[in-house]
């Protein structure tokens, strides 16, 4: 093969960039004002116009103080956000008197250590989902049969988890193959669905909009056309997720009401906690509890078979009254864990956004675990708290060490493994 061929090849498995981020906001703090106007907005739109389905209503039977105390707590924690995202930036203004541009994000070099991993993990994500097939998750919300507790539904979040990392793998590499491996592996991730579990789902959605953000497709213009039909389309699929899940006559459930539950459901019911811990002050105006969040957090990482009856032991077990349908809102838990310092931890959450920022424009490998913060961890915080996004988020840094372990592992074995397939 000459070496003008071998070019070719080469240029034509890649794709043709990295890519300079867009000037201006980092993608994490765009994301970031996302996912808390996804989560306040219709939350406050079911209250000003009285949205009933699904035992909504009953759920914001609150005064109009309690949702400006909400839209309060929103707004002290994005500020905090920002100005910690911010800091990094001043500082390197006021020491060089300049702000530098945001340099290229480097890509991953995909190949054969990466694939084996992922199917190594796509293999062990199937077989964690049939193994839950007993347990009878797949014909009833796995909420309401009260069975997402024990080690095995754990263990098949992590696999869940562990699938968004490995589609991040090609989404973010050099191959030409990236994103179409990205839509079939986040495509069998969507076997969560089956179980009525949607943020997976939407994670890997966030995932593509970030894709096609850094890429610079995701102009005002491409929103503006593709934006409504793509937001529909989810819509749409997620009701129709639902009503398969809930057994419903189909007879006067496709109502502009009815379409827009999903959307409400989330919002709202995944909020009721911040609602309660509203109403209640004595739960977050007294003395903070933050070194009961280093007790949790060490608590809740640990693995299960080393303390088996962890969940019992959790400081924030005791106010899980108020949130009586399994999530809990991240600005409710930062009120029980610090109370009226609750923006000290989105700031300093701003300031590790940025510093992943930048060690992603040195590192591909960075690179994909930023990605991973900006479109997964801060929508898992808007809507679980604290301590499962920081636990995920830990798993995930872990698995990327292993990943690269294996790269290396199976980069040094490949020569004797090619002698070993000759001789045989």
């Amino acid at each position: 093969m000459t070496l003008a061929r071998q070019a070719s090849c080469h240029k034509s498995s890649e794709r043709d960039y990295p890519v300079t981020p867009p000037p201006g906001i980092p993608p994490h703090v765009i994301f970031f004002l996302l996912y808390n106007l996804l989560y306040l907005l219709p939350l406050l739109f079911a209250f000003l116009l009285d949205y009933e389905e699904g035992g909504v209503a009953a759920a914001l039977n609150v005064s109009g103080d309690v949702l400006l105390k909400v839209c309060y707590v929103y707004g002290v924690g994005a500020c905090s956000f920002f100005a910690g995202s911010g800091a990094l930036r001043f500082l390197t203004w006021s020491k060089y008197g300049r702000c530098f541009p945001p340099q290229s994000f480097p890509l991953l070099q995909i190949g054969f250590p990466e694939w084996i991993a992922i199917g190594t993990l796509l293999v062990v994500f199937i077989v964690s989902k049939v193994a839950l097939i007993p347990s009878g998750v797949y014909h009833e919300y796995a909420f309401d049969s009260g069975s997402m507790t024990g080690g095995l539904w754990s263990f098949s979040t992590f696999c869940s988890e562990a699938m968004i990392l490995a589609a991040l793998l090609p989404l973010f590499s050099s191959s030409k193959y990236g994103l179409r491996a990205f839509l079939i592996i986040s495509g069998i991730n969507a076997i969560n669905l089956l179980h009525g579990t949607r943020l997976f789902f939407i994670s890997s959605a966030m995932a593509l909009i970030l894709f096609a953000y850094i890429k610079r497709k995701l102009t005002f213009k491409v929103l503006l056309l593709y934006g409504p039909i793509a937001g529909s389309a989810m819509l749409l699929l997620a009701y129709l997720t639902f009503l398969s899940r809930s057994a419903i006559n189909p007879a006067g459930s496709f109502t502009a009401a009815k379409l827009l539950s999903p959307i409400m459901y989330e919002s709202v019911f995944s909020q009721m906690s911040l609602l309660s811990v509203i109403k209640n002050p004595e739960m977050w105006g007294g003395f903070p509890n933050a070194i009961w969040f280093v007790h949790d957090l060490f608590l809740f990482v640990s693995p299960r078979f080393v303390m088996p009856e962890k969940d019992a032991s959790l400081f924030i077990g005791q106010y899980a009254w108020v949130s009586p349908l399994g999530a809990f809102n991240g600005y409710a838990q930062g009120l029980v864990y610090f109370g009226l310092l609750f923006p000290t931890f989105y700031f300093f959450l701003g300031l590790l956004g940025t510093w992943l920022y930048r060690r992603a424009q040195a590192n591909p490998w960075w690179f994909v675990f930023y990605a991973l913060f900006t479109e997964d961890f801060l929508l898992h915080l808007m809507r679980d708290g604290y301590l499962i996004p920081l636990k995920m988020l830990i798993n995930s840094a872990t698995l990327l060490c292993l990943f690269v372990v294996s790269r290396f592992v199976l980069l040094a074995c490949r020569p004797s493994l090619g002698e070993l397939v000759k001789s045989a």
